[in-house]
């Protein structure tokens, strides 16, 4: 994942998979480590080797990582933060952009050509009523990605408040999400762990949301 901030999907997506049965390493490449910055009870950790565990998902630093380790994992999830030409993208299975409504975000990832179109994901987040639509960001994003990969996310603040909580609490809980981000969280598991039968989606999703 690219651009705004968007640890807390990140987290999210991993609980899901964590439910799914699959192992997952998150690794943050981002300046602001706000990945790290999640997971910071030491009481309840386990470092070793500069990987720290927590709750049945491994956590490493992106100068730490090497390819090597995606023999280990089912699912490798990445914070590139505002690097805009990792060469870790073109090994990606999927990449999704992130941005808001704001001119600066949208113009970090516009033309973003080097990663194939059927790779390529786009959410906008933090929509609100105002002159700016999304139509307009999709529209100025200068790459194509296909609609069934565009993921529009409104400002609420229970996502918000939960999205903080992510930095502070013990468990990653994120019951009563607003509609729009409990559809992208399925819809992107469904993408990326398309064996997988509905029934076991939501399954996943709901010991997840609860923190377990």
């Amino acid at each position: 994942m690219n651009q705004s901030d968007k640890y807390e999907l990140i987290l999210y997506l991993s609980r899901i998979l964590y439910h799914l049965n699959k192992k997952v390493l998150l690794v943050d490449y981002a300046e602001n480590e706000a990945l790290l910055q999640s997971i910071t009870i030491p009481e309840t950790l386990k470092e070793n080797n500069n990987y720290i565990s927590y709750r049945g998902i491994d956590f490493i630093q992106g100068k730490y990582f090497t390819w090597k380790m995606k023999q280990e994992y089912d699912y490798i999830l990445m914070d590139f933060g505002y690097l805009l030409a990792h060469e870790g993208m073109l090994r990606c299975s999927k990449v999704i952009f992130v941005t808001d409504l704001q001119l600066h975000n949208l113009k970090r990832i516009k033309n973003m050509e080097y990663v194939e179109d059927e790779d390529k994901c786009l959410v906008i987040k933090d929509v609100f009523q105002c002159k700016i639509k999304p139509e307009y960001i999709i529209s100025q994003i200068g790459f194509p990605v296909k609609k069934d990969n565009i993921f529009i996310l409104y400002q609420d603040s229970v996502d918000l408040k939960s999205k903080v909580s992510c930095q502070y609490d013990h468990k990653f809980a994120f019951t009563k999400l607003s509609k729009p981000t409990r559809c992208f969280l399925k819809d992107f598991t469904r993408m990326i762990a398309n064996h997988f039968e509905e029934k076991e989606i939501n399954l996943a999703y709901k010991k997840a949301e609860r923190g377990l």
